[in-house]
């Protein structure tokens, strides 16, 4: 401020002197008294600019200390303050997933060994809620409209009665190791099927524990179930136990150029089977009997199977072949192959396939295999044909029909055929 200033003194003094000769005394002096009391004010105003200064340093002292005694205060108080738990119950919502499917199914079924065609009007309902329990824990819980094991369907009848729900699946998955998992309860499958093989049914949901693991392509599982407890010999002894199934699988994915290509082998051993009937609703569905009404053999499966999936054109194909042989029975083998020509997923999407099977009688336990082909037994062989379409998200139409003959090793041979129509829908 000062410096300006001086510099207009200055010059109004030099402007003074240049006129000095045409002023009087008198007017010079009065000049000078007043430049000099210009001077002093500013000297004025600097030394109270410079107490200002000082204030407001003094005044921004005292307030960072403030500020670093109200910080430290409020640490303390964090620390001594109960610890907030990782996670906490309001966020249930994002470790639950809710997920289920309807589907209404039209089936009309000409099975020469009945005495007449048969139509019917089938409901599927299924909901289950999958839980995160923790960072290693998943627990699942489902329901469905049929108590049976190889099926959800409830006919529609009984003058509008109303239909019974039962348990579908309640397990749990325990990640105890980089992808390797230990399951038990009612699960899902935990072995790998190749594409529209029917030597399982697709509603099967196993019952005991179950060990899965990856190690890059490489896939396995190893399974102990249970089927019946005390399960009485039809033997001249009276012992009962317990029926079980213990298995395993093995297998391995390649990358064939951005196809892929999946092998597996498995084997499986129905403990305790021979001369028990461990069956649902007292049925054999097909397996050979000894003369007491037991299984006539016991079951050691050994299964090979191959899945190949490629594209043409963008259109996905599926070829697939598997071979299944009972290491304790006579008529022991089952085979299948077939393929399937695109994948009804997203809107405006189709598909359509066939396959081949042949079961014979006791090749495999017929307690699990598919419960449309052959009408549910073994001792059959013949075709499926299947086509679909996805008008809309999460909505498909189905189509498939069974052409296929029954007691191909023993007894008299006869002609089922079935059709079903099925709108499924999922969300």
């Amino acid at each position: 401020m000062k410096n300006p200033l001086l510099a207009a003194a200055v010059a109004a003094a030099l402007s003074l002197g240049s006129a000095a000769h045409a002023a009087s005394n008198d007017e010079l002096a009065q000049i000078r008294s007043q430049l000099q009391s210009l001077m002093q004010r500013v000297d004025k105003l600097e030394a109270e600019n410079n107490s200002l200064k000082s204030e407001n340093d003094q005044l921004k002292a005292q307030t960072e200390q403030v500020s670093k005694q109200v910080a430290h205060a409020a640490n303390r108080a964090a620390d001594m303050k109960p610890a907030v738990p990782a996670v906490k119950g309001a966020d249930w919502p994002s470790r639950v997933v809710l997920k289920g499917d309807v589907r209404y199914r039209h089936q009309q079924t000409d099975d020469d060994s009945a005495s007449a065609k048969r139509e019917e009007d089938l409901l599927r309902a299924r909901l289950g809620v999958e839980a995160k329990v923790n960072d290693n824990i998943v627990a699942a819980v489902g329901i469905v409209t049929s108590g049976s094991p190889r099926g959800g369907n409830v006919q529609l009848d009984g003058a509008f009665s109303r239909k019974s729900l039962y348990l579908d699946l309640a397990y749990f998955d325990w990640t105890f190791a980089d992808d390797a998992h230990f399951i038990a309860g009612k699960m899902k499958m935990p072995f790998v099927r190749p594409g529209q093989s029917l030597f399982w049914d697709n509603d099967i949901n196993p019952e005991g524990i179950a060990l899965t693991y990856s190690v890059g392509s490489m896939f396995g599982s190893a399974w102990s179930y249970w089927l019946e407890e005390n399960v009485q010999s039809t033997a001249t002894t009276s012992t009962t136990t317990d029926t079980k199934m213990y298995g395993l699988q093995l297998g391995n994915r390649f990358d064939l150029g951005g196809n892929n290509l999946v092998v597996a082998a498995s084997y499986y051993d129905l403990a305790a089977a021979e001369r028990r009937r461990p069956f649902y609703n007292n049925s054999p569905n097909g397996n050979s009997l000894n003369p007491s009404g037991g299984l006539a053999y016991d079951f050691q499966v050994v299964d090979l199977m191959t899945e190949y999936n490629f594209k043409l054109r963008d259109v996905p194909f599926q070829v697939w072949a598997e071979v299944a042989r009972n290491l304790d029975a006579e008529y022991d083998t089952a085979f299948t192959m077939g393929t399937m020509v695109g994948k009804a997923s997203n809107p405006g999407t189709w598909e359509t396939g066939l396959a081949y099977q042949l079961i014979e009688k006791d090749a495999l336990f017929a307690q699990h295999i598919d419960s449309d082909f052959g009408g549910g037994v073994s001792d059959s062989d013949g075709w499926v044909l299947r086509t679909g379409y996805a008008p809309a998200k999460n909505w498909v139409l189905n189509a498939t029909y069974f052409k296929n003959a029954n007691n191909k090793d023993v007894g008299t041979e006869y002609d089922f055929d079935r059709l079903m129509l099925d709108f499924n829908t999922k969300f």
